[in-house]
């Protein structure tokens, strides 16, 4: 079975924060040395970081984008999991891994995971001014001691989370197609080993 989800790169959304950094911090360094816009030889090294910085911004922009829109498969076949990303493709075979796990976290708008929760009224007001949403995430053990994460958007979780405290037979996960990915492996696994 195939299942599209919508996963995030974490090496692409740092991507776009890294070339912004690095000329940020060439443009300091060029400034605490005291070149000033009369020597040219700083000046064209400073621009062509800048160049440099700039088109690495477009292009992790675009393939950021372009994920965003074409998304992520999972195929679930007979002995193996195969993952099509924009710029790779992972197979797992269901003999290489060693466990799963499935859970969720929170997300804030601009897609950085909440790490702690405090009590704290500066946490307080300072998340509340972002938007909070659920995203789950499917971490595939591997035998070779690596592991490998897939996330997905949690659509409708948390209202169907409190359907779910006064209708127990209602599944908050229904929804998410990482879930769904993830129950059609258990089932596909467990036939593969009972043939086994």
């Amino acid at each position: 079975m195939e299942f599209r989800i919508n996963h995030i790169t974490n090496f692409l959304r740092r991507g776009i924060i890294i070339p912004a950094c690095v000329f940020a911090a060439a443009l300091l360094i060029f400034l605490i040395m005291g070149i000033t816009a009369e020597s040219a030889a700083p000046v064209l090294i400073l621009g062509g970081i800048f160049i440099l910085c700039a088109a690495a911004e477009v292009i992790f922009v675009l393939l950021y984008l372009l994920e965003r829109i074409f998304g992520t498969k999972v195929i679930i076949n007979d002995d193996h999991v195969r993952i099509k990303m924009l710029l790779r493709q992972k197979t797992l075979r269901f003999d290489e891994i060693a466990d799963t796990k499935y859970t969720h976290y929170e997300c804030t708008r601009d897609n950085t995971e909440r790490k702690q929760r405090s009590d704290s009224l500066l946490y307080k007001y300072a998340a509340a001014d972002k938007k909070v949403r659920m995203r789950s995430r499917l971490i595939f053990y591997l035998d070779s001691g690596r592991a490998f994460s897939l996330n997905d958007d949690a659509t409708n979780y948390k209202r169907k989370q409190k359907q779910w405290m006064t209708n127990p037979g209602i599944d908050p996960d229904e929804d998410v197609s990482l879930y769904q990915a993830y129950q059609c492996y258990l089932h596909a696994c467990r036939q593969f080993y009972n043939s086994h």
